[in-house]
């Protein structure tokens, strides 16, 4: 079966996703620490939102590369974990988009806001997003680990990935589903050198037999 380009590369982005992630995680632990209650108002915390968006739009791409190479493996199961998954990173990743470039802009002009709790459409959206999140990686996660596509402790990991999902906006609660989206990229990424190096020493024939061909009247 031909792969397609992106599923090609699920183990590069998979990875890249991973660091990034984790990365961004704990920066995020760091400013807080460093900088308390002000932190939202610094550079650094739009350096550290920009960072786990960018997270998250690879570990969209890397979690279609995943579907896709192992689709039919997958099943319907892996089918409703995969659009589920997707549309929760999604939302997550809104999230940071507006931690990274709406949230300074709060803190420096009305700061009292940032400290009232959710509440109307900002806790539905919270709900959705965390809810969506920690279904669909968790039916993800089942899906890998029922067809065996990738290493089982690696699947059993996104499975608890998943279900942290209901803390995943609050460091460090992403970073067991990125430990195991590298785990599975780094196994790909392997597969494929052992691939490629099986198909570079493979022998492309007899000789013996080319030499008889050529004098064959």
């Amino acid at each position: 079966m031909t792969q397609s380009p992106l599923s090609r590369r699920a183990g590069m982005l998979s990875v890249t996703a991973a660091v990034l992630i984790i990365l961004s995680q704990v920066m995020r632990l760091v400013v807080g620490r460093l900088l308390g209650p002000d932190s939202p108002a610094t550079s650094a915390h739009t350096v550290t939102y920009v960072l786990a968006l960018l997270g998250m739009a690879t570990l969209l791409l890397a979690l279609t590369a995943l579907y896709t190479r192992e689709s039919a493996a997958l099943g319907r199961l892996g089918l409703i974990g995969y659009v589920t998954a997707f549309l929760g990173t999604l939302m997550v990743a809104g999230d940071w988009w507006f931690e990274a470039f709406v949230v300074p802009m709060i803190a420096t002009a009305a700061p009292a806001v940032l400290d009232l709790p959710p509440s109307g459409s900002l806790l539905v959206g919270a709900i959705a997003t965390l809810g969506l999140y920690t279904v669909g990686w968790t039916l993800f996660g089942l899906a890998a680990l029922r067809a065996r596509v990738f290493p089982q402790a690696a699947a059993l990991l996104v499975i608890a990935g998943g279900l942290a999902g209901p803390l995943a906006l609050s460091p460090p609660y992403q970073i067991p589903l990125a430990i195991a989206i590298g785990w599975i990229g780094l196994t790909l990424g392997s597969e494929s050198r052992r691939r490629h190096t099986a198909a570079t020493t493979r022998p492309e024939g007899n000789p013996r037999s080319t030499r008889r061909a050529e004098v064959r009247p």
